[in-house]
């Protein structure tokens, strides 16, 4: 016996499957008669029918009315077969294959990622595929969301954290000085080691670098 799975091909029905199908049928049967199923056999039945509820599901997938997709997509039946022409999309027949759409859909957001995004202004970029205009595209995907996050305020100018640091620094010394004033030298060494402290560890972590370096 073959059953079709959901890639439309056939396959043949395992051993436990067919009797899962077996106790499934006994189930429904004392049921049917107003008996109880032993636990094996509602255990199957279930098996069974969640099977066909899987089966079913991805059988309405492959067969949308094209009724449906229109309500979905908010667009008239015109928009819709010119965008399946325009783009390559299967959604312009009278039936929509949903996993053929989806496929399509991720091919088409991988072959124009770069377009996408708004780098391929760059004339370059129109060249043949390689290697190195690869690592020159993921370069300039790179630049533009580095702007992106930038124009966010994710991401501040290193001379804008270099001066609040200094700030900061400056505060901590001048309180430094007054703890040196009333609590002796003891309690100023303590906080100037801290900022010193502190200066290497943000050297270390961001680079010692210059802060007019942007």
């Amino acid at each position: 016996m073959v059953r079709t799975t959901r890639q439309g091909t056939n396959k043949k029905i395992t051993a436990s499957e067919q009797l899962d199908r077996e106790l499934a049928a006994a189930a429904l049967l004392k049921r049917k008669r107003r008996e109880q199923p032993t636990r094996n056999e509602q255990a199957a039945l279930r098996r069974v029918e969640q099977a066909r509820e899987e089966e079913d599901r991805w059988r309405y997938y492959s067969s949308i009315p094209k009724k449906h997709w229109r309500e979905m997509s908010g667009r008239s039946n015109k928009v819709l077969i010119e965008q399946a022409a325009r783009y390559g999309l299967p959604f312009g027949e009278r039936v929509i294959d949903l996993p053929a759409v989806v496929l399509a859909l991720h091919d088409f957001l991988a072959k124009n990622k770069y377009r996408l995004i708004g780098v391929d202004a760059d004339p370059v970029l129109a060249g043949p595929d390689s290697k190195a205009l690869e690592r020159y595209r993921l370069a300039r995907a790179k630049r533009e969301e580095w702007f992106y996050e930038r124009d966010k305020r994710e991401w501040l100018p290193r001379a804008e954290v270099h001066e609040g640091l200094a700030v900061l620094s400056r505060i901590l010394r001048e309180a430094g000085e007054t703890l040196l004033r009333q609590c002796g030298s003891d309690a100023h060494e303590i906080l100037d080691d801290a900022i010193n402290d502190a200066e290497r560890a943000f050297d270390n972590h961001f680079g010692n670098c210059d802060p007019n370096d942007d």
